[in-house]
């Protein structure tokens, strides 16, 4: 769809409760797009796509969703602005869930952010959330705070920061229960071939105990074989004569 211009001017939706503005090629005053009222869903203004294209190479205001397009113009803006990544591009009401989000997987992505303008939405948003009684988790509230500071003093992480903690905190978890799993892994191995072992030995005893079954009766059917009188020439002989009288 084609981006909806009049006089050279698009839709910009600012959805957050707090101003923003920058700086304007052709107004001397500027861009200012106030917040929206509690009973607002957002403010629109009409802005020069020049002064956004111009305000995109130096700041990420739109890099990050401060302030958006209309739904059916953004792919197309977006496209202009050479933004890709649309990730970070987040309204207040869609980083409050982030930040409501303890996963390290949350974590480690808070802790790789370059961008101070969300982070510093984020920060703003953590002590909303606080006031509020919404209290946010602890380590998403310090890894937010800390990341804030280094970006503030040029992005280097001390050895010693609460995000190289956390991290190494969920590293020694990870090889604990990797340690754990392996271990479980190997008694259920053991404990199959004791099993298997167990079997053999009952079969191996099963086998000499019908071997000594079969000797016993070999052993018993020549002890009865020894037993029965033999039958000799005169046994044959008188066997059919009846005893004599007296």
């Amino acid at each position: 769809m084609a981006i909806d211009e009049i006089n050279g001017k698009i839709r910009i939706y600012n959805y957050e409760l707090s101003p923003t503005g920058f700086p304007s090629q052709s107004n001397a005053n500027g861009v200012f797009v106030r917040g929206r009222d509690i009973d607002e869903d957002y403010v629109i203004e009409r802005v020069s796509l020049e002064d956004v294209e111009i305000e995109n190479t130096k700041s990420d205001l739109f890099k990050v969703g401060k302030l958006r397009f209309h739904t059916d113009e953004e792919d197309e803006i977006y496209k202009k602005l050479g933004i890709e990544d649309r990730s970070n591009i987040k309204t207040d009401i869609e980083l409050v869930e982030v930040l409501k989000d303890s996963s390290m997987e949350n974590v480690k992505r808070i802790s790789n952010l370059k961008s101070s303008t969300l982070l510093l939405r984020m920060k703003a948003l953590l002590f909303s959330m606080e006031r509020s009684g919404n209290i946010p988790p602890h380590n998403i509230s310090s890894v937010v705070i800390e990341r804030c500071n280094e970006l503030k003093f040029g992005g280097k992480r001390n050895k010693n920061s609460e995000i190289n903690k956390i991290l190494e905190a969920d590293k020694k978890k990870n090889e604990e229960n990797n340690m754990k799993s392996n271990l479980d892994a190997l008694n259920k191995k053991f404990e199959k071939l004791e099993k298997e072992n167990a079997e053999k030995d009952k079969t191996i005893e099963e086998s000499k105990s019908a071997i000594q079954d079969l000797l016993s009766m070999v052993s018993k059917l020549k002890d009865s074989d020894k037993q029965q009188p033999k039958i000799t020439s005169t046994t044959r002989k008188t066997a059919g004569k009846p005893k004599k009288t007296e």
